[in-house]
């Protein structure tokens, strides 16, 4: 907990404002629509993905585009900050995104080795091999450790389902159980293990709040164990209960 409250001391004083008058801390109309903007960026973009195939750069290109848009109502003005002074924020907000992204090209290059090297492949043969035959309960149990496993190698949901699922769902076949329980063994295992991920956004993240992993794995580890074994419950009993 001393960890956690020297952590929270040290987010107050990067975040907290150098103006500590009143109007300063007063929601203002312009603050207002500062805070809709920021809002409607995120609405934007969900339509952005699932309407109009978005992704990356489309994304990166609404943002900088509000930003500039929020530069210009937080800076221009009788009450505004000034021009120089926002220039400056977006500049030193910008600078300390650096380390994050070589921490996500660093993490993509790991990730790029395990695919084009087969590595992923390997390992899916392999837990596809060790997993035939078995029971149910004791499949899905396996399935749920595999994919743990498996979200390290691929922290990609979506990658990590279209590599996986046509070699393990035929499998569910084999031991008698829906192949929905596949699916649920999959979300299970792979998020429990994006807590903790380096090769995903953990690492990312926890660089621009300037935490430890050490730090943030003493808090999540019970979360994550907590996922792992109600999934490992749940599932087997969903195998039992709906075998076929």
């Amino acid at each position: 907990m001393k960890s956690f409250r020297v952590y929270g001391e040290k987010f107050n004083a990067q975040w907290e404002l150098d103006d500590n008058s009143a109007a300063a801390h007063e929601f203002s109309i312009r603050k207002k629509i500062v805070l809709v903007i920021f809002v409607m960026a995120f609405v934007i973009m969900i339509i952005g993905v699932m309407n109009l195939g978005w992704w990356f750069p489309q994304m990166a290109a609404e943002f900088v585009t509000l930003s500039i848009l929020v530069m210009f109502i937080g800076g221009t003005g009788k009450d505004g900050v000034g021009e120089a002074k926002m220039v400056d924020a977006f500049g030193s907000g910008a600078s300390s995104l650096v380390p994050v992204a070589l921490i996500i090209g660093l993490a993509r290059g790991v990730n790029h080795v395990l695919t084009e090297g087969m590595i992923s492949d390997t390992m899916l043969n392999a837990a596809s091999n060790m997993v035939t035959g078995m029971s149910g309960p004791m499949f899905v149990i396996c399935l749920l450790l595999i994919f743990f496993v498996l979200g390290f190698v691929v922290p990609s949901s979506s990658g990590l389902a279209v590599l996986s699922m046509p070699i393990f769902a035929p499998l569910a076949d084999t031991v008698g159980i829906p192949r929905w329980i596949i699916v649920a063994a999959y979300q299970f295992g792979q998020y429990a293990m994006l807590y903790i991920a380096p090769t995903g956004l953990v690492m990312a993240t926890l660089q621009m709040l300037d935490m430890k992993m050490s730090h943030w794995f003493k808090f999540v580890w019970p979360m994550m164990v907590f996922t792992l074994v109600f999934g490992a419950i749940l599932l087997s009993v969903c195998s039992v209960v709906f075998a076929v």
